[in-house]
């Protein structure tokens, strides 16, 4: 029984990846283990990025470009793939505000990125239809259970996406509810810079009129400053 016990708590830990395609925590990327090879592609901050590749075997992979030789360590448990890279010359891979290292999770159910678009689009469908409670029901499950898969940016819209069709629908109280994580974006003045990332500037003032809008839509009344 103890010896039992002792092999269950071992394949209970990390171990060797399976070929497949996993998503970087957060929707900024992706690793791709296919047979003996592997590719990585990180979006960082201010659109610095991480781009490498080589062979991998067992938990272990191996980038090795004009010399810059990167060690990669792969421990999987849960459906999910954690990469740690070893060795400086794995800097040279990535811009220098981004980082491969870090979490790639299966997506659930529904989240992959064609089956996401495919719910996007019959969402829009729907609501060009004046079907709000059903364009409600098509998007709300994207934002519930894929977040940790999608980019922030997308989320950012399927947010704004969903709080219009929840304020059409009748339910200001849901769309006001969909748009708090937004507050930042949504409490900005007009033209006022947000955040440090020149690169993604303009889709970030983008984010924000939208939300402003439609928080305004939903009954929002912003804070008078004393």
């Amino acid at each position: 029984m103890h010896v039992l016990m002792v092999a269950m708590l071992l394949s209970a830990g990390p171990g060797a990846p399976k070929p497949g395609t996993y998503v970087f925590e957060g929707g900024a990327g992706t690793l791709v283990l296919a047979k003996g090879t592997f590719s990585i592609e990180v979006v960082g901050a201010n659109a610095h990025t991480c781009q490498l590749g080589g062979s991998w075997t067992g938990a272990t992979g191996l980038a090795s470009e004009e010399g810059e030789r990167c060690v990669l360590s792969f421990a999987a448990k849960d459906g999910e793939v954690s990469v740690s890279s070893t060795g400086e010359s794995c800097r040279s891979y990535c811009g220098a505000r981004a980082s491969f290292d870090g979490r790639y999770l299966t997506p659930p159910k529904g989240c992959a990125a064609p089956e996401a678009k495919k719910a996007r689009a019959a969402f829009k469908a729907a609501y060009e239809k004046k079907q709000f409670p059903a364009a409600v029901a098509l998007l709300q499950p994207l934002l519930e259970t894929c977040t940790p898969v999608l980019d922030r940016f997308e989320v950012m819209w399927i947010r704004n996406d969903l709080a219009l069709a929840q304020h059409r629908a009748g339910d200001d109280q849901a769309c006001l509810s969909t748009l708090e994580p937004l507050a930042e974006y949504r409490d900005a003045p007009p033209g006022e810079p947000l955040g440090y990332e020149p690169s993604f500037a303009d889709e970030l003032a983008r984010i924000a009129k939208a939300t402003r809008t439609n928080a305004k839509l939903c009954g929002f009344v912003p804070r008078v400053a004393k």
